[in-house]
């Protein structure tokens, strides 16, 4: 059976508009050739208003992606946004995900591919309750946790004090200062796990100071070559954080996704990436504006069936390694009021932190009243 060209691109058309998915397609001038219905009513415009506009005029982001959208036609590669702000016309805002995609007709036109995701109250409800099921089942464990490490660390602190009093060599005593002083800082750091409650010392400074350590980081791990992209956002105001744990948190998770980067695979990635994003609730509370961090890496993805698990206390994959690292993470920056997230497919990996921005910055003002 042949079917004529007018036909199926007749019967094409019909099937797009028919499923639930928010589809929109541009060529490589970023003029929009195509949406579907459920696209039309997600972006609150029309196929016939949209069709040969600049994709910037449909909606677009703070700042605008046009030159990361020109480079997935030049790399043939997708962009993934975890949480974003579209700004459409009429002045409405739209918090979504979506995944762009480059792909090649049989006629050699190169188009991108977008798809939208809603972040719906109900998928969200069953992620935070999923969410403090870990956190209950976690705060559990690290009681019993602390309190199995405590107990041999006191032995070991008491023996030391014991030897102190006996030992008159003078560097001998020095090893013994060691342990005392050691086993003293390890029993914080249990404490302030078990109790979810990190020493923050904060003060306003600029998120990309803390990530540009991280190239270097990476570099000092010596186990594949990847290269560090940077994608910031220069207009996000100074953060109120403690830079040495949140730099821990960083590197967490940038080791995280070196060590599950395959070494014998080119063109490996770490990608830096910041954004402001409006009107969100971060912990059930809301705020007018948050920053968004993102580490992402095109390795193998973690497992479906552990996704959302990563966060608990030794957990541990072949993508990931560390098993108390992402638990610690997760309680520095709740500490900060801030949330950390990840999603992940077999194209990559991408953590996510967004930190609250102080109502009061004079950036936050004149953005509001915009």
């Amino acid at each position: 059976m042949i079917v004529e060209k007018d036909n199926l691109q007749s019967f094409s058309k019909f099937a797009l508009d028919s499923v639930s998915s928010k589809l929109l397609i541009v060529s490589k001038d970023l003029k929009v050739t195509y949406l579907n219905k459920a696209a039309e009513d997600f972006l609150n415009i029309s196929l016939e208003d949209a069709e040969g506009k600049i994709i910037s005029k449909v909606f677009h982001e703070k700042p605008k992606n046009d030159l990361e959208l020109q480079e997935l036609f030049e790399n043939k590669k997708h962009l993934k946004r975890h949480i974003t702000t579209l700004f459409l016309k009429n002045n409405l805002k739209k918090k979504t995900s979506f995944v762009a995609t480059y792909f090649e007709d049989k006629n050699q036109d190169e188009y991108i591919v977008f798809e939208f995701f809603d972040n719906d109250k109900s998928s969200m409800d069953s992620k935070r309750e999923r969410r403090f099921k870990g956190d209950v089942i976690t705060n559990a464990f690290s009681k019993v946790l602390a309190h199995e490490i405590k107990n041999p660390l006191s032995g070991i602190k008491g023996s030391a004090q014991l030897l102190m009093n006996k030992v008159e060599d003078p560097e001998n005593r020095e090893f013994l200062n060691i342990i005392l002083k050691e086993t003293d800082r390890i029993t914080k750091i249990i404490d302030q796990v078990s109790k979810k409650n990190f020493q923050l010392n904060q003060k306003p400074l600029n998120v990309h100071a803390i990530l540009e350590k991280i190239p270097n980081f990476v570099d000092s791990l010596n186990l594949t070559e990847v290269s560090v992209e940077r994608d910031y956002d220069p207009s996000i105001p100074l953060l109120n954080v403690d830079d040495n744990l949140l730099g821990q948190v960083f590197y967490n998770l940038a080791r995280n996704s070196v060590e599950a980067i395959d070494s014998s695979k080119k063109g490996n990635k770490l990608i830096l990436r910041t954004r402001i994003i409006y009107e969100t609730f971060i912990n059930k509370t809301f705020h007018k504006s948050a920053c968004l961090i993102e580490i992402s890496d095109n390795g193998p993805g973690i497992p479906d069936d552990l996704i959302d698990s990563i966060f608990f206390p030794l957990v541990s994959t072949k993508e990931i390694t560390s098993g108390l690292g992402l638990a610690i993470a997760r309680g520095i920056i709740n500490q900060h009021k801030g949330e950390i997230d990840c999603i992940s497919d077999s194209k990559g990996t991408t953590f996510s932190v967004i930190l609250p921005i102080e109502e009061n910055s004079e950036f936050l003002k004149e953005e509001l009243n915009a």
